[in-house]
């Protein structure tokens, strides 16, 4: 939801060739690398991308001096991670011959033509003119990719690291009317894949594109260009490597070789699962009555799935099972391709309870869930963008383990001991979505966010006020993040900067953001003293994600507290209002539990713990205290901070209290 600029992404080297193949197009225009290794940048809105323009500039005086040169196709690197978008590919004269600005402005179309973007992640694509384009000698030429706005998913221009000419971008929803390049934003390092093809001089017609053994297209020369690919369909065909690769071995690769696996070293396993490969008796809630095979925590099953696009059938396993008391519970899948891997309440049509290695290219891909106890189901299902038969040699198995250990408490939801006040900006606790994240590619970068509560207000007004509890709205679609909740006194008052300059900090808490959309609990033991009629500000920072978009838990409910922001990856490195980067319906959800008092108040000074004793217990308050803390009862003298001459004051009134 975070209308920011993020990447992933890449590029090497100026390269020109010629006379590739007599039958094909004799010139190559490249600045850089092919290889297609990272996806791109985008503005995006929670993790999807919004309308997006990417740009790269071929000088042909540089490239091809004093030559026309025809074009006839352009390849380059793209991303999607969700449905099938309509763009476009435009070819632009710079009239100005520096960096592209914008069509109206410096850019003059020469022509253009429309490209869908099927889901599918870093590939590189061709689109071609017919007929060709003819660019004029000495020219500064722009080619721009259009892709629209995803409903489902991320989806961008995508490339390598570089070295290589400058990319650009543009999106009117991250306030960038103008071509911007990457380094400008902080992308100094980011590159798109990206070649011309075609011939010098202008005839007028199209030549022939192809620059290799495309293992999908027949050519002449036994094998192609990808040495799986070519081993998979000569298992099937020998005739494909020793003779020719002709229409039929063309057909085995779309069947074979349409998917990208990786090395997966399988365990052994105790179990086999019970429905064969191109059968459906295990569907769960995708079927029309729900039928699940059980498994038993400690076991490990040998499994297979398949997935056939035509037919538009994707095989899901789901294993059911029972665990006795509140544990961590574990779901490893060993693939070589990449899997969607769940763990599920025992409720079809709810929420899922946990969902992390969705498309992690990990062998093993590991899920895990602190879980009451009770039944749930584990879901494990290919995550391919390509048929995967069940004759497919090694790619159709997999192996799934499911690991339980008990546990007293699931981390990111602490016990607390409450108190008799509920304090809350939020009008509402209910969690609808998720929040506003610095990320790139769905991976969100470290962020902090906060609300402020004004304690001089409502039932807190005139009181010292003891928090004991916070629980504070998470949504993450991936593995749990480090998380640290924390209490701050704004000492002026209004909004808030950061800390060191208008926040005092009087409270931490170390805790983890949990898969999921949770309402957690962070508690404070001893509980955290709020002067009266403080600014209190609350905060929550999460590390980067490794896997996922992981965000604050908010509504869109009515707040007292605008939602802040900090995020250096995004530039923004004070605290900034969400509405002011367009996000006005965007509420964090917090809400503290405490009492209008606060421990160890004057009736008993350094009793912190209110046992009527000062002994090591509060010793040990006053240590996890130690430095700035305005208005905390283990300040003992009232100046601010806990140090030496508190101790000195503690250890005076050491014994039972009066």
């Amino acid at each position: 939801m975070y209308r920011a600029i993020y990447s992933l992404a890449g590029a090497t080297g100026l390269l020109l060739t010629a006379g590739l193949h007599a039958q094909t197009c004799d010139t190559v225009l490249n600045t850089g690398s092919l290889d297609v290794t990272q996806g791109g940048v985008a503005c995006q809105i929670g993790g999807f991308s919004t309308t997006n323009f990417y740009a790269k500039s071929y000088d042909l005086s540089v490239l091809l001096p004093g030559e026309d040169f025809e074009l006839s196709c352009i390849e380059f690197g793209a991303t999607n991670s969700g449905l099938a978008l309509a763009g476009g590919v435009t070819v632009y004269l710079d009239t100005d011959g520096g960096a592209p600005q914008a069509p109206g402005i410096d850019l003059e179309e020469v022509g253009s033509v429309d490209f869908e973007l099927p889901q599918a992640a870093n590939v590189l694509y061709q689109v071609s003119f017919d007929p060709p384009l003819c660019l004029a000698a000495d020219g500064v030429y722009v080619i721009e990719l259009f892709l629209p706005a995803s409903t489902d998913g991320f989806a961008s221009m995508a490339g390598n690291t570089g070295p290589d000419e400058q990319a650009y971008i543009r999106t009117d929803d991250c306030n960038l009317e103008t071509f911007v390049s990457y380094g400008s934003i902080g992308y100094a390092t980011q590159f798109w894949a990206q070649q011309l093809i075609g011939e010098t001089g202008c005839d007028g017609v199209v030549c022939d594109c192809y620059t290799g053994s495309d293992c999908f297209v027949p050519h002449e020369e036994p094998g192609c260009d990808d040495p799986v690919c070519s081993a998979t369909v000569c298992g099937f065909d020998q005739f494909c490597c020793d003779v020719t690769w002709d229409e039929t071995c063309a057909g085995l690769a779309e069947i074979y070789c349409g998917l990208t696996g990786f090395p997966c070293d399988f365990p052994s396993a105790n179990l086999e699962e019970t429905e064969a490969c191109g059968e459906d008796t295990n569907g769960g809630c995708n079927m029309d009555v729900p039928a699940f095979e059980s498994i038993s925590i400690g076991d490990t099953v040998a499994g297979t799935y398949f997935l056939d696009e035509a037919a538009v059938v994707r095989d899901t396993d789901w294993y059911e099972f029972t665990i006795t008391e509140r544990s961590i519970v574990t779901w490893t899948i060993w693939s070589r391709v990449e899997v969607t891997s769940l763990l599920i309440n025992d409720q079809c049509g709810d929420d899922l309870l946990s969902i992390v290695g969705v498309g992690s290219g990990d062998c093993p891909s590991v899920n895990t869930a602190c879980l009451e106890a009770g039944t749930y189901r584990a879901f494990v299902a290919p995550a391919v963008d390509a048929d995967l038969p069940c004759d497919l040699p090694e790619y159709p198995g997999y192996v799934a383990s499911l690991e339980a250990e008990p546990t007293d408490g699931c981390p990111g939801f602490d016990e607390c001991a409450g108190g008799a006040e509920a304090i809350s900006p939020n009008s509402d606790l209910t969690l609808i979505g998720n929040g506003v994240s610095c990320q790139a590619g769905g991976i969100t970068f470290e962020n902090t966010w906060a609300v402020t509560l004004d304690m001089a207000s409502g039932s807190t007004g005139g009181f010292d006020v003891s928090v004991s509890c916070v629980s504070f709205g998470v949504d993450n679609t991936g593995s749990t993040v480090p998380t640290l909740v924390q209490l701050w006194i704004d000492t002026d008052g209004g909004d808030p900067v950061e800390p060191g300059v208008d926040l005092e900090l009087i409270g931490t808490r170390e805790t983890v953001g949990v898969t999921g959309r949770n309402l957690q609990r962070a508690s404070f033991d001893p509980p955290i003293c709020v002067p009266a009629d403080s600014q209190l500000v609350i905060s929550m920072s999460m590390e980067a994600s490794t896997n996922g978009f992981a965000s604050f838990g908010a509504n869109d409910l009515p707040s007292e507290s605008s939602t802040y922001i900090i995020s250096a990856d995004c530039g923004t490195t004070t605290f900034t209002k969400l509405e002011d980067l367009g996000f006005p319906d965007y509420n964090w959800v917090v809400d503290l539990e405490a009492d209008l008092e606060c421990g160890g108040g004057s009736d008993c000074p350094g009793d912190f713990n209110d046992d009527g004793l000062i002994n090591g217990a509060d010793f040990g308050s006053l240590l996890a205290a130690w430095g700035l803390c305005s208005g905390c009862p283990e300040d003992l003298n009232g100046d601010g901070e806990v140090s030496g001459a508190d101790v000195g004051l503690l250890l005076s009134l050491w014994g039972s209290c009066p």
